[in-house]
């Protein structure tokens, strides 16, 4: 696995523990920041891991993360919603911010973060 995938790897695993650690203390605006940065994080090595590492940013998350993977494009947008409801009090686009719909969030983020991991190891 190339250095610069195992920095985000890295990242997306303390942001979701962090994610954890929130939720379980009821701080579900911390939560769901963190949820977003495990999630986003996780995109970016599966991207990497696909393009190349130079060629993964924001935009491309955007735009081909719906291709290449659907379930963590739905996931991506919803980690994203609760995020900007917590950080910034916006309106709900996908899912209210609450606790219910964060721990279903945590979970596949958790889920996805696991199961790209497992695929970077077994790539390296």
């Amino acid at each position: 696995m190339i250095e610069i995938v195992e920095e985000d790897l890295k990242r997306a695993k303390e942001a979701m523990e962090s994610a954890e650690r929130n939720f379980n203390e009821n701080d579900i605006l911390t939560a769901a920041n963190r949820a977003f940065v495990a999630c986003e994080n996780t995109a970016y090595v599966m991207l990497k891991s696909k393009f190349g590492s130079t060629s993964v940013n924001g935009a491309k998350i955007l735009t081909k993360l719906k291709d290449i993977n659907p379930s963590m494009k739905e996931t991506y947008d919803r980690s994203y919603d609760l995020r900007v409801q917590a950080d910034y009090g916006r309106e709900s686009r996908y899912l209210p911010l609450n606790k219910e719909n964060l721990a279903k969030v945590i979970k596949e983020v958790k889920r996805q973060l696991n199961e790209i991991e497992g695929s970077a190891k077994q790539e390296s």
